[in-house]
């Protein structure tokens, strides 16, 4: 039974894979009175200009700017959250760690936690900055004024929705810029 079963469903796929050729139709509908395909350029350069590829990169390196320093901000504050906890750990006298041997074991083993993973978080945003810092930015717009094409890392982080933003500004600016 499994094997029937198994063995229908196969040829239904296969009648599936070959449709249209198998019932004779080669070319779709009307295709035979249609020119040949003129090929169109990239939909990029038919909705954007360069302007707005300036904005939409504006945008991204504003949002991941905000991102960037809440990771350094974020890192910063547990690392010293764990430097602290070290050092109040580290100035108890002898006997008091060993009154509370369990609890003094407990915050520095925290205090250690808390300095590794602010350092992995303050590492993170390093590397944030130096992707989609200011200085960044800088030479990106003028590679991109002077021609260049946008860096592959840019043009994949892109969407759609930073095209549609208005420009960024003052309001008067802003409604200027809708006219």
């Amino acid at each position: 039974m499994l094997k029937r079963a198994t063995t229908v469903f196969a040829g239904l796929l296969l009648a599936v894979a070959v449709g249209p050729a198998a019932w004779g139709q080669s070319l779709p509908l009307g295709a035979d009175t249609v020119a040949a395909p003129v090929t169109l350029p990239s939909l990029s350069t038919l909705r954007y200009d360069r302007t707005d590829t300036l904005r939409a990169v504006q945008h991204l390196f504003m949002r991941r700017s905000k991102a960037m320093r809440s990771w350094l901000e974020g890192g910063a504050a547990i690392m010293a959250t764990g430097a602290v906890k070290k050092t109040i750990v580290a100035n108890r006298s002898k006997a008091e760690r060993q009154n509370h041997k369990l609890r003094s074991k407990d915050v520095e083993e925290t205090g250690t936690g808390d300095l590794l993973i602010g350092g992995l978080m303050v590492g993170y945003g390093v590397f944030r900055h130096i992707r989609f810092g200011p200085q960044q930015y800088q030479r990106v717009v003028a590679a991109y004024q002077e021609g260049e094409p946008l860096p592959p890392y840019l043009t994949r982080k892109l969407k759609t929705k930073y095209f549609r933003l208005l420009p960024l500004g003052s309001r008067q600016e802003r409604v200027q810029a809708i006219r």
